[in-house]
């Protein structure tokens, strides 16, 4: 990417038909307008690290304008996905935010998750089991999907693999509905899951109530009948427990690997020392984040960000994808190196909106990428160039399959 017209940079990651490879043009808005308006947009871009972090961590900006633009589009009275998802605590800002994390955030510490450690490494292992005898398979579909929602289902009370199976298939749809553009067979396929969802979710909640249930589950219940928690925000949160996870930890999960195997040196290096699981697995949400940008933010008040104002009430996206690979963040940002001194990433956000799962997807992605590759002496990608899984565009980053051939063990 040559140009150094920043409008046509952002169309270009903005706008179907979609690069296989954005990274070039985010290093290209990155050096020629880190903060850039586009007026195409309506939006701000930040895409160098200091300040898409400064997005992140500044009270000056909130993420409720999302929770208000699924309420403003005219489709919303009709459409089970937009209302479900308008009532996430993702899309609200304080004192909505913090009243509905304060009941889950227990749930979620690196000690509570530390506890899901052992039920983690007995799926992957089954799941390699599997993976050895078919001598092979696709990273996506076979192996990095069936980890996230299992071990969610786990913490939740331990579903059956059909409730797992459903849970996926409507995680799929209802992603659809979070894009900057959404049209109507978009939103037709993630109304169908989000009904799924709500059904089934509803089962969930009377089952925890009828037992007691002093989990997660448990505990919005009984805010819920304590009036603390409205019916619909009960609905939403008790969806986005089963669902918010799957999408990007998959994704994860199943390009961690193949990054590594297009990365022999860094591959070898993992293999040496099964204690690098956890740093490669923090530095490929940097190399590869699964999500490339964030959702705008609203500006409060006029901020000052990288010599430019953001008049109040502008939105911002933060370009995660970026910002990863900054020279001024970052020595030598486009190699991939597991024991890298400047680790961090900006991949589960920060501030108080970062990603209430971020110790889950971390001990996922450690446990499903260093047994991988630990299991597997030879793996070999069918799959060079895989077809980019349009669904999450532009705003998250996967594919579609990626082929392997295994062998060992």
């Amino acid at each position: 990417m040559t140009t150094d017209d920043p409008q046509a940079l952002v169309d270009t990651f903005l706008s179907p038909p979609f690069t296989a490879d954005p990274y070039p043009v985010y290093d290209r808005l990155r050096d020629v307008a880190p903060v850039f308006r586009s007026e195409t947009a309506g939006l701000w871009f930040a895409s160098d690290y200091a300040s898409c972090e400064g997005v992140f961590r500044s009270p000056s900006f909130g993420q409720g304008v999302n929770a208000g633009g699924l309420r403003d589009d005219p489709r919303f009275a009709d459409s089970p996905a937009l209302q479900v998802l308008a009532n996430m605590m993702v899309f609200l800002d304080p004192p909505d935010h913090t009243r509905l994390r304060r009941i889950l955030s227990p749930y979620f510490t690196p000690r509570a998750i530390e506890a899901m450690r052992v039920f983690t490494a007995g799926l992957v292992d089954r799941l390699l089991d599997d993976f050895a005898r078919a001598g092979g398979g696709d990273l996506v579909d076979d192996y990095a999907r069936n980890i996230p929602v299992a071990v969610v289902c786990q913490m939740l009370g331990g579903m059956g693999e059909e409730d797992q199976e459903r849970c996926q298939r409507w995680s799929d749809g209802l992603v659809e509905a979070v894009h900057p553009v959404v049209t109507d067979e978009m939103l037709a396929r993630a109304d169908t899951a989000a009904s799924g969802f709500s059904e089934y979710v509803r089962g969930l909640v009377e089952r925890a109530r009828a037992g007691n249930d002093s989990g997660m589950l448990g505990a919005l219940v009984a805010e819920h009948d304590a009036g603390a928690v409205s019916d619909d925000e009960l609905l939403a949160q008790a969806t986005i427990l089963v669902g918010a996870a799957f999408h990007n930890t998959k994704n994860h999960i199943a390009m961690g690997i193949w990054t590594l195997v297009r990365n022999p040196d860094q591959l070898e290096l993992l293999r040496a020392d099964p204690a690098l699981a956890r740093p490669a697995a923090e530095e490929l949400l940097r190399y590869e984040p699964p999500v490339q940008l964030t959702l705008p933010r609203l500006a409060f008040e006029d901020v000052e960000l990288a010599s430019h104002t953001i008049p109040a009430g502008d939105q911002v996206i933060g370009v995660i994808g970026g910002a990863h690979r900054d020279p001024a963040r970052y020595k030598e940002p486009t190699r991939l190196d597991i024991t890298r001194a400047d680790a961090g990433s900006l991949a589960l956000a920060q501030g108080i909106h970062s990603c209430l799962g971020a110790a889950m997807a971390r001990l996922e992605g450690e446990i499903a990428i260093g047994s991988f590759v630990q299991r597997f002496p030879e793996i070999t990608l069918l799959d060079e160039e895989p077809e980019v899984d349009v669904a999450g565009l532009p705003l998250t980053r996967g594919f579609r399959a990626i082929r392997v051939e295994v062998s060992g063990p």
